[in-house]
């Protein structure tokens, strides 16, 4: 930031005009896009009215896949969209890139989350049939399920 600070200092009166011209339309640009997402989400969740947890959790089988996992992805899940939607109903079947804006380096964040709470390893990852292949949150959910469950370490007193 020092070396900014000199720049702008130094120029000449049309450089520091531009610079804060071209930050105020960056902040312009950027309040108009979350505005416009958040308006994208509230007209999904009124479709979705009255949906919760019990909806994505209806989409597996159960007998098979963790429902720590489920209840892990789904609340990461509404933490990441909070500043767009509290509680938004999310379904398995959303893509996590097109119907939630939730880009690769969040998805990497999201799984360390879930895994973390619900009691999974991520070592090894490349050998789980889901790697590579997480699109929805359903492939999310599946992703994590299908890693090794970490073993509970004893503190000695």
């Amino acid at each position: 930031m020092v070396g900014f600070g000199y720049f702008f200092y130094s120029s000449s009166r049309l450089i520091r005009v531009l610079t804060a011209f071209l930050i105020l339309a960056l902040c312009v640009y950027t309040a108009v896009m979350n505005r416009r997402e958040k308006r994208r989400f509230e007209g999904i969740s009124r479709i979705r009215d009255g949906e919760s947890i019990c909806k994505i959790a209806r989409s597996f089988d159960t007998r098979h896949t963790d429902t720590w996992v489920i209840r892990a992805a789904y609340q990461e899940i509404q933490q990441l969209l909070k500043s767009y939607m509290p509680d938004f109903p999310v379904r398995a079947s959303d893509s996590l890139l097109d119907d939630l804006h939730i880009d690769s380096e969040d998805v990497e964040d999201l799984l360390v989350d879930i895994a973390a709470r619900s009691g999974h390893s991520l070592a090894e990852t490349e050998s789980n049939p889901f790697y590579g292949k997480i699109n929805t949150v359903s492939d999310l959910v599946l992703f994590i399920n299908a890693q090794p469950r970490m073993t509970a370490v004893r503190l000695s007193a």
